[in-house]
């Protein structure tokens, strides 16, 4: 009787076999799929938009780029499959690079498209790129640098960790556009001599960019933007001197009346390189020489102060600072109308450390310690 039971089960498993059905799909999907991991977002004509992606990114085939030009992303995507035998999806996009006429356009209704995609995160690298992006990939992986967008990723990723130069993601980007306080900013590189090079910052108003702050004065541009933060290099050209391992610290005070800001700086940290004949061997001359190079310091900080009030920016977000636990003294027109003639002072302390030099302060300490003792009278 049991193997009565049975005999149904072993009939339709042979009635399966004999009809050559397969309870194994063999169509593999996932080779079907070829995820991007770089855009490149230009403008094209009549205002189209050309979108440029590598493919394929992950799979050992001989790489190339890919564009497309269309009215929206949308269809740009669909073009770019009808040009490639596999379907290719955003949910490894891991960075795009605008080109600068592309940001100079504005950059919301293209993120707010991207977003739209439930595969794409929130957290992908944005930048502003002048020059040829496109000859730049086709000739690096020419050259035998095939993951070039993986290696830019790993950039990317190391800047963001490093904290020493700008870097943003799109929630940053979009959290800062509707900021009624602060403005965006994103990194700027420029293509030369075959080389992607950070060069600045990019500064925007609202969605759109303004100018830049050029690599020269980025550092100084760090030290405004971040509570805190270490440079490695902090070259003074001017001063032919060098600094090295700067911690900074920045402090921001309104007066009652909102009309002035004080702008704190300390600085501490060591002299990689000093000018022929510079003379530090006492401490009044370590002191002078410390406030010479504050001096050189505060004037680049009015500089770039200068800079973003005249193109009416705040990439700083010192808006924030007016806002108190139960009152906003300002809306956002109003704050775009006060910051332009705000007065700000700027104030830059510099602690000189392990330079090879006398220390001043503890000089100071050590002369007082020996000086005679006048008694009260």
């Amino acid at each position: 009787m049991p193997a009565a039971r049975h005999k149904p089960l072993l009939l339709l498993l042979a009635l399966l076999v004999l009809g050559g059905c397969s309870f194994v799909d063999k169509t593999n999907t996932i080779e079907e799929i070829s995820p991007v991991v770089l855009l490149y977002l230009d403008e094209g004509n009549d205002g189209s938009v050309k979108l440029s992606t590598i493919i394929p990114p992950l799979k050992k085939e001989k790489k190339s780029v890919i564009t497309t030009s269309s009215n929206t992303l949308i269809e740009g995507r669909y073009l770019r499959n009808l040009k490639y035998y596999r379907e290719t999806k955003g949910g490894q996009i891991r960075m795009i690079f605008f080109s600068e006429a592309m940001a100079n356009r504005g950059l919301t209704s293209l993120l707010d498209t991207l977003l739209r995609d439930p595969e794409i995160s929130s957290r992908v690298f944005l930048s502003v790129v002048r020059g040829d992006m496109i000859g730049y990939l086709n000739r690096q992986m020419q050259s035998g640098q095939e993951e070039i967008d993986l290696y830019l990723y790993k950039m990317f990723a190391h800047y963001e960790k490093q904290g020493q130069l700008t870097t943003s993601n799109v929630h940053e980007f979009l959290a800062r556009v509707y900021n009624p306080y602060a403005d965006p900013v994103l990194p700027y590189y420029a293509v030369a001599n075959n080389e992607l090079r950070y060069s600045g910052t990019a500064l925007f108003r609202g969605d759109k960019m303004v100018g830049k702050i050029p690599l020269s004065d980025d550092v100084f541009f760090q030290m405004l933007r971040e509570k805190r933060g270490v440079q490695k290099t902090v070259p003074l050209s001017e001063a032919d001197v060098v600094l090295g391992s700067i911690k900074t610290e920045r402090q921001i005070h309104f007066t009652d009346s909102f009309r002035n800001v004080h702008i704190d700086v300390m600085l501490k940290g060591r002299v990689e390189e000093v000018p022929a004949g510079q003379k530090t061997d006492s401490p009044r001359e370590l002191q002078e020489f410390e406030r010479k190079l504050e001096r050189r310091i505060q004037e680049k900080l009015e500089k770039i102060i200068d800079r973003t009030q005249a193109l009416r920016v705040d990439p700083f977000g010192l808006g924030m600072h007016t806002v108190g636990w139960k009152e906003r003294p300002f809306t956002r027109e109003q704050w775009d109308q006060r910051w332009p003639d705000l007065d700000v002072t700027i104030h830059v302390s510099l602690k000189l450390e392990h330079t090879g030099m006398l220390d001043s302060h503890a000089d100071r300490d050590e002369d007082a310690a020996r000086a005679p003792c006048v008694a009260r009278q």
